[in-house]
């Protein structure tokens, strides 16, 4: 598979047009919080708008898989999103307050429901039997561009004016839109779905409660990265006396962490754990970290635990996405991406929100464990959503079982 994405060059092209795609909707996110809090904002308002990009994806991100596959050109709406985020941010950077700053987040947000035209746009290149795999392999540019975002927004903010970060989002959403003019999208061998077809197979995910239970596991493994590393942590750094660089060396051991987890997974942790143990160990292994990093305040400490969140995420949100796509046929694909992508973007939502109201009635320290008890509930349900998945096997009559409990 990773021979494949660097030997060819529209899946090389695609994965670096996906980096930058990162590097726009999460650029800046591992200062803003903490630029917030310097500047005196509510933090009830801080997690609205760390978490207006969720909100925005959760709104946009089915439906726009639904019109993409009517209209046979997923192409074009990735590029239309991608001008929004270019446009606005530039505009935050000029006029800075919780509205324009929530606007540019939202346009962040808008650009992030596209993300699951780009696992379909993806996987066409390959074959149905490697469309789990290929999943797992493009989300690694999840972590690989965040991780790049994260340096340039560190470097930036530790040596430049921090606002000057505002232009990063802008600059990659730019470079993005440059390299979608040279891909074209690959053909499928099915005849394009209209209209009626289209509803129809959403309707038919819509009814699916396979979709709904993985999807809101999903959504619970994600609010544990949004709101530690994206929102608690780096409040945490600062109230400790940490500087910029401190948050970027933070986010990147996380993601670096992370993106190892990610590709582990299909050639290690499946093999030979299969997908629910590999799930079940990272969900657990999350609430451990977010419970060490809010006990200590040791730095070397810290950087032991945010690699091991990172680690962990990776292992239970790699087997997520390719649960999603498990026993699905091309035909719903669109579909069923688009919608178990929006209910777990839900996540991204509630994670900083949920952080905020802890910031304003509790404590840092509440929310950590929040977080914690949220991962082993996680780690519960995780058995009961391999018996759901079972049960399509059978139902598709594939026999995957195996690869799932073993």
């Amino acid at each position: 598979m990773f021979k494949q994405l660097f030997t060819r060059k529209e899946t090389c092209l695609f994965f670096i047009m996906s980096l930058l795609f990162f590097i726009c909707i999460n650029g800046y996110d591992a200062f803003l919080s903490s630029f917030m809090m310097k500047r005196n904002f509510d933090p009830e308002m801080i997690g609205l708008i760390m978490g207006a990009t969720g909100l925005a994806t959760v709104f946009l991100r089915f439906p726009l898989s639904v019109v993409s596959g009517v209209l046979h050109n997923r192409k074009f709406f990735m590029q239309i999103s991608l001008i929004l985020p270019m446009v606005l941010w530039p505009i935050a950077f000029f006029y800075t307050n919780d509205a324009t700053l929530y606007i540019a987040k939202t346009a962040s947000g808008i650009a992030s429901a596209t993300w699951v035209l780009y696992n379909i746009m993806f996987i066409r290149y390959f074959s149905a039997k490697e469309a789990p795999s290929a999943v797992a392999v493009l989300a690694l540019a999840s972590p690989v561009g965040v991780f790049i975002g994260n340096t340039i927004c560190s470097f930036i903010t530790q040596n430049l004016n921090p606002m000057f970060g505002f232009w990063v989002p802008a600059v990659a959403a730019l470079l993005a839109l440059a390299i979608s003019l040279l891909l074209k999208e690959s053909e499928s061998h099915l005849e394009k779905p209209k209209l009626d077809t289209c509803l129809r197979s959403a309707w038919e995910q819509l009814t699916d409660k396979t979709i709904w239970f993985v999807g809101i596991l999903c959504a619970t493994v994600l609010i544990v990265p949004f709101a530690t590393r994206d929102t608690l942590t780096p409040i945490y750094i600062v109230k400790l006396g940490g500087s910029s660089i401190t948050i970027g060396m933070l986010s990147n051991l996380h993601l670096l962490f992370y993106a190892l987890a990610v590709a582990l997974c299909s050639s290690l942790f499946y093999p030979r754990l299969g997908m629910v143990k590999t799930a079940v160990v990272g969900s657990i292994l999350q609430a451990i970290a977010a419970l060490g990093v809010s006990m200590s305040e040791s730095y070397p400490v810290i950087f032991f635990f945010q690699a091991l969140a990172g680690f962990s995420f990776g292992m239970a949100f790699a087997v997520m996405m390719s649960l999603s796509v498990l026993n699905t046929s091309p035909e719903e694909q669109t579909a069923r991406m688009g919608l178990f992508q929006t209910i777990y973007s839900t996540g991204m939502f509630w994670g900083p929100v949920l952080m905020g109201l802890m910031l304003k009635y509790f404590t840092i320290h509440a929310g950590y464990q929040l977080i914690a008890g949220l991962a082993c509930i996680a780690a519960v349900l995780t058995a009961l959503a391999a018996k759901l998945i079972q049960h399509r096997s059978q139902r598709c009559e594939i026999g995957l079982s195996t690869e799932l409990t073993k």
